[in-house]
């Protein structure tokens, strides 16, 4: 069903509704996602999600600990990009 309160897509929302086998529905709102505008990640959380992100992908710890060291510094100087080819 559309809802047509709904500020998609402007905004990105979340909703969730819930019926137990005993019949009992719960529901709830989320007015923003997280890190969006009205709630952003720490660059912790980023790098947390980063580092998830690339585990899932088959990355290693260290690839994902290489890859942000790089970007911390990217603009600091002229980038080696050598290592990261596949």
């Amino acid at each position: 069903m559309i809802d047509p309160d709904n500020p998609y897509p402007d905004q990105y929302t979340g909703h969730i509704r819930v019926t137990s086998n005993r019949g009992e529905t719960v529901e709830h709102r989320q007015p923003h996602l997280r890190g969006g505008h009205h709630e952003p990640l720490s660059r912790a959380e980023l790098e947390e999600k980063f580092r998830a992100s690339c585990a899932h992908g088959g990355w290693t710890d260290g690839q994902a600990q290489r890859w942000l060291a790089f970007a911390r510094s990217a603009f600091d100087h002229a980038a080696d990009l050598k290592e990261f080819r596949g």
